[in-house]
């Protein structure tokens, strides 16, 4: 495999590599035998257009969409496990097990997820959180900070199929605090994300009129606070664009940059007929509207988002666990106003150009049914 990676690297940025593979490599520590330049890996695939060994072909093109086809099965795989590393910004594995060798038999019927992290020491250990009931499925996962096993500051809330809440707060209580929701109140589909400037948890509601709101300290019995979004600056669509956008569903998406800012990130998929093997329809993505949040009109009660073409410098991620955003200068291969995404699709969308860019196979549209992939109601399932 890391042959691989040499040969699809080398053509584009063979010594300007090993200059920056430091930058590259903090983006995990774990990529093994995927070597240390993911992000430069996807950016050369984009820009490849058809490579002369065969390898990769430009797909169908329409206004807005462009679709890369990955012809060698390897290459297809080593894209997507690059992307879901790329796209595991805090570098912690969450699995789930039926039982472990502390399980006390009251709790036999029960389900466990559990952390892998390194210890002081350089140790790869697991920390168990307390037990789940059997068949729990795991939509997604935030956290207040980077987990650390020793530090009693960090809170983790996870958000289960059904609209369930659930916050752990490490040390302080050994023990899941429920948050009592309605269907109504949570939207199934979209992402739970912590905040850091606000420390508060956010969901939106299933029209996203709304975000679903608690803080670090909530206890049970609590009442869940709501925030108002009031979009404003929309793009003025022709009909058609209209009756498309009536046909495609949509997930809603928190994501707040390093500097503080926050945007909401709407993810439409539309149905599709395809030829692969056979005649099918598929569920594709289609396209992202982006609204960056105005702070001199939102408080507590109301965030006033603007639609935006323009995030500048930074790169948006969508796909494990919570949304993130960071400086694309700050790691050598990501593309400015960007968003990359995983899970049901693994793509890039240009919000310049406004145009999405889908990686596919002869098998079809490149994808995983693999937690915590969303923002289909995929589950964390037991080993």
């Amino acid at each position: 495999m890391p042959q691989l990676f040499s040969q699809i690297l080398k053509p584009f940025v063979n010594k300007n590599v090993f200059r920056h593979n430091i930058m590259v490599r903090t983006w995990r520590s774990s990529t093994q035998g995927h070597g240390c330049y993911p992000i430069m890996l996807i950016d050369h695939i984009l820009k490849v257009g058809d490579s002369s060994d065969g390898r990769i072909e430009r797909g169908d093109e329409s206004l807005g969409e462009k679709e890369v086809l990955i012809k060698d099965p390897k290459l297809a795989e080593v894209v997507r496990s690059t992307m879901n590393i790329i796209l595991n910004q805090r570098g912690q594995d969450i699995h789930m097990v039926e039982k472990t060798e502390y399980t006390l038999p009251k709790f036999i019927d029960n389900v466990h997820l559990y952390m892998e992290y390194v210890s002081s020491r350089k140790i790869t250990k697991n920390f168990y959180f307390p037990s789940l009931p059997k068949g729990s499925q795991v939509q997604n996962i935030a956290m207040s900070s980077c987990p650390d096993i020793n530090n009693e500051d960090w809170v983790m809330a996870v958000k289960f199929s059904g609209s369930k809440l659930k916050l752990y707060r490490h040390n302080k209580d050994f023990r899941w605090i429920d948050i009592e929701t309605t269907h109504e109140s949570i939207s199934p589909h979209s992402s739970l994300m912590y905040s850091k400037k606000d420390q508060r948890f956010y969901v939106p509601t299933p029209g996203c009129n709304y975000l679903c709101s608690f803080d670090l300290n909530f206890k049970e019995k609590d009442k869940l606070e709501f925030v108002e979004v009031r979009k404003k600056d929309l793009p003025k669509y022709e009909l058609f664009e209209l009756m498309e956008m009536n046909s495609f569903t949509r997930t809603d998406h928190m994501v707040e940059s390093p500097s503080g800012e926050h945007f909401l990130i709407s993810w439409f998929y539309g149905d599709e007929f395809e030829l692969y093997k056979t005649l099918t329809v598929i569920h594709k993505t289609k396209s992202f509207k982006v609204f960056r949040e105005d702070e001199q009109l939102t408080d507590r009660k109301t965030k006033f988002m603007s639609y935006t073409e323009n995030i500048g410098d930074l790169c948006i991620f969508l796909g494990h666990g919570e949304a993130m955003c960071v400086p694309a200068s700050t790691i050598p291969g990501l593309k400015p106003n960007c968003i990359y995404f995983a899970g049901h699709n693994y793509g890039v969308f240009d919000i310049t150009s406004q145009t999405c860019s889908l990686f596919s196979t002869d098998e079809g549209l490149l994808s995983s049914t693999q937690f915590p992939s969303w923002p289909h109601p995929l589950s964390l399932t037991p080993n």
